[in-house]
């Protein structure tokens, strides 16, 4: 059989014997991944026709001759005009002289929003002109030559951070609404922290990046499945909702170190954690234990982590599955807001309140309580009585609140049969404090662990605003989840 020459050229190349290449190999590639990662400053003007963005002009620029690509920003008495890009803004001195009379038509008839390039002279600002608030407020570019790039036609919103915009309109002009600093900020961060990742694992940790294919075979289990049809009657392809079988079967090829940014598609309604398409980083390992992956996981999050936010602390707090259940009625608890569940069972053992009493005579029988800090100030009594009423309706529960009042005095329906033993006690392990809540239900273990869970939710008092109506249906929505 015929092979080109360069052809039979990689055949032999690779057909060597691996002990010998794989060393130089992998050390070459080693050291240019390192080398790549260690480029910090990114060259944001290679390849286009602008010399500069419009945010990095500085005083250190003065005198040299700049060329910059960006919209108007906005434009004040056909005198000055602000430019911007992804990177900032400058101010844009128009000129005013009759030889450059081009340039000053093009620059103040071009509508706002509109795409223009300008060639000119970095200046500083005239004593007494300068802007603290924008980083490039100490110079302006006195402009030469001008080009309108795009006019712009008349938007259904103006591009400015502080306009409010319903996120309806939002999302029917996304093109415009990506102009916005805060997408802006987050699509460039999304980028920042994956391919941080990338570097984290492939290069530090030598895992593999593989895409996997998209179009695949129905696999029973989980969410239902987005259907492609193909060109054969009756017959379809699905969207993967994860790589599962995918990565299974490069750990048995012998790939041990697998990842990649996996899109997933799951046919479901949405839910605040769920949605019909997603993005996850998606890990798979041969020979590692738990510690292992959760190690691993810990590392990656606080190496891609943005150096504008609060820094990760690892190791990551852990609790077990029974500890979870236990504290909290569910295996993903919030730990956010505390509201912990207590079992004060012991406390009420000799209670003369009759619904407490009947708890307790039972084999299974429990006493569990919640503290909402604060809720005295914020929880009036139909917010109670609503509560009480949901935990009858959908748990078939009672609810005993006690209110801490700024006295220490406690309100509550059976406050007289709380002996001062009783409260003492109830106080020290509920850790209150004045102006907090205690709710109190008893019965079956599950059932009274089930409704505390739901209950725990009820994080309104830690918040930084009011308890409302509306709020607490979101709340009770969340609940019934």
């Amino acid at each position: 059989m015929y092979f080109p020459s360069w052809l039979s050229q990689l055949y032999k190349g690779l057909s060597r014997p691996i002990r010998r290449t794989t060393q130089p190999i992998w050390g070459s590639l080693y050291r240019s991944l390192v080398q790549s990662s260690q480029r910090t400053n990114p060259e944001f003007n290679s390849f286009a026709v602008r010399t500069n963005t419009c945010g990095e002009l500085r005083s250190s620029h003065l005198g040299q001759e700049v060329t910059l690509c960006g919209w108007i920003q906005y434009r004040r008495q056909n005198t000055f005009l602000v430019l911007r890009d992804f990177h900032g803004l400058v101010q844009v001195v128009i000129p005013q002289d009759e030889s450059a009379a081009s340039v000053k038509k093009i620059l103040c008839e071009a509508p706002v929003e509109s795409v223009v390039r300008v060639s000119g002279t970095v200046t500083s600002r005239p004593a007494g002109q300068e802007n603290p608030k924008m980083p490039t407020g100490k110079i302006e570019i006195k402009v030469k030559t001008a080009e309108l790039l795009n006019a712009c036609k008349k938007l259904p919103f103006e591009i400015k951070d502080f306009m409010k915009k319903t996120e309806a309109l939002r999302l029917q002009y996304r093109y415009l609404d990506l102009r916005s600093f805060q997408m802006q900020y987050n699509l460039r961060l999304r980028s920042q922290m994956v391919m941080k990742m990338r570097e984290y694992l492939c290069n530090l940790h030598g895992f593999v990046d593989i895409e996997t294919p998209t179009l695949f075979k129905r696999t029973p289990g989980g969410a239902k499945e987005f259907l492609v049809p193909s060109r054969e009657p009756g017959k379809f392809y699905s969207l993967p909702q994860s790589p599962q079988q995918f990565k299974q079967l490069l750990m048995v090829g012998g790939l041990d170190r697998y990842f990649q940014v996996a899109r997933c598609y799951r046919d479901e309604g949405s839910r605040p954690d769920r949605q019909p398409e997603f993005t996850q980083i998606d890990i798979e390992m041969s020979f590692v234990d738990q510690t292992g992956i959760q190690s691993l996981i810990e590392g990656l999050l606080q190496y891609s982590w943005p150096n504008d936010k609060d820094p990760v602390v690892v190791p990551f707090p852990t609790v077990t599955f029974t500890e979870a259940l236990a504290t909290y009625g569910t295996d993903k608890p919030d730990t956010r807001f505390g509201m912990k569940i207590i079992d004060i069972s012991d406390v009420f053992r000799n209670t003369e309140i009759g619904f407490l009493q009947d708890a307790l005579s039972k084999p299974h029988g429990t006493v569990k309580a919640i503290c909402i800090p604060e809720g005295a100030k914020y929880l009036k009594r139909k917010d109670i009585e609503s509560i009480r009423k949901f935990a009858a309706d959908h748990f078939n529960q009672e609810i005993l609140p006690v209110f801490l009042n700024a006295n220490r005095n406690w309100n509550s329906p059976v406050a007289n049969f709380i002996m001062e033993s009783q409260r003492l006690e109830l106080i020290r392990l509920m850790d209150t404090q004045e102006e907090d809540v205690v709710l109190l239900t008893a019965g079956e273990h599950s059932k009274a662990k089930k409704f505390q869970s739901s209950s725990s939710k009820l994080n309104v008092p830690r918040l930084s605003f009011p308890y409302n109506s509306k709020l607490k249906k979101a709340i009770y929505f969340q609940i019934l989840l």
